[in-house]
C-alpha cells in the first residue's frame, strides 16, 4: 500500500462524509489511554496503528439519505461498510480489529484530543476549530499496518474568542455552566420531562455561534437527539 493509495482513501471517505481521519501509533499512545484499551483486552501488542475516522458538518447525512437507512442503526451501519471499503480497496485488506461502534469502551474523547480534533467546551463534548459542535466519532479500529501518523495541529479553542459565550443562556435547565462544569444530571432531568424542548434538539448546542455553515440539518438533529433521549429513557428505566 503506498501513501498515495492512503490519499485516495481518505478522500474517499471524506466523499461520504467521513471527513475526519487519524492514525494514532499504538506504541506512542500515553499509559492512561494503553490501560483502558488493555482493559477491555484489546491486543494493542498484536498491531501498529489505531484508526479514528468521524464526521464533520452535512455532509454525512446527505450521503446517508442517499445510501438509504437500511438498519435500525443506519449511521453506525454506513459508517462501518464505509470503513470496511476503505479498508479492502485502500489498504488492501490487512487484519483490523474494529473497536467502535463494535462493543468495546473506548476512550474517544481522550483519542480524539491525541488526534487534535477538538478542545474541551461547555456543552460537556469537544469543539472542533473548522466545524465547531457540529461533529462526531463514527469508527475507531486497529490495523497490523503501520501507516503514517497524523500531525496534531496545535490550535486554539474556539471557546477562548467566544465573549458571548450564548451556550450558557440558551440552556434551560442551566446545564450548562463552563468548560468542564457542565451538569449531567440536570440535562437529563429536563430532557426527561413531558414536552421537554430538549427531546429532540439542544438549545445550546444550536446557540453556539462557532462554525454554523456546518450546523445540522432539522432531520440529522432530530434523528440523533431523538436516539439519544431513547437511550436515557431506557437507563432511566433500569
Amino acid at each position: 500500500m503506498s501513501e498515495a493509495k492512503l490519499t485516495q482513501g481518505v478522500e474517499f471517505l471524506a466523499e461520504q462524509g467521513l471527513n475526519l481521519f487519524a492514525v494514532l501509533p499504538c506504541e506512542t499512545l500515553p499509559d492512561n489511554v494503553s490501560q483502558t484499551l488493555l482493559a477491555e483486552d484489546i491486543p494493542l501488542k498484536d498491531n501498529r496503528s489505531l484508526v479514528l475516522i468521524g464526521h464533520g458538518g452535512r455532509r454525512l447525512w446527505q450521503a446517508l439519505t442517499a445510501f438509504g437507512m437500511q438498519t435500525a442503526d443506519p449511521v453506525d451501519h454506513f459508517s462501518l461498510v464505509m470503513t470496511r471499503r476503505f479498508v479492502d480497496e485502500f489498504l488492501d485488506s490487512p487484519p483490523v480489529l474494529m473497536l467502535y461502534p463494535a462493543g468495546y469502551t473506548i476512550p474517544l474523547q481522550q483519542l480524539g484530543a491525541l488526534a487534535g480534533w477538538h478542545h474541551p467546551s461547555p456543552l460537556g463534548l469537544g469543539i472542533n476549530e473548522n466545524y465547531g459542535v457540529w461533529f462526531a466519532y463514527r469508527v475507531a479500529f486497529l490495523t497490523t499496518l503501520s501507516l503514517p501518523a497524523t500531525p496534531n495541529p496545535q490550535t486554539l479553542s474556539p471557546c477562548d474568542t467566544c465573549r458571548d459565550k450564548p451556550c450558557l443562556s440558551a440552556c434551560p435547565a442551566q446545564a450548562v455552566q463552563g468548560v468542564g462544569q457542565f451538569r449531567v444530571s440536570a440535562c437529563v432531568d429536563f430532557r426527561l420531562q413531558a414536552q421537554s424542548v430538549c427531546q429532540d434538539r439542544c438549545l445550546s448546542r444550536l446557540a453556539c455561534p462557532v462554525a454554523p455553515e456546518h450546523r445540522y440539518e432539522l432531520a440529522q438533529l432530530h434523528y440523533h437527539y431523538t436516539h439519544s433521549l431513547a437511550s436515557i429513557r431506557r437507563y432511566d428505566r433500569q
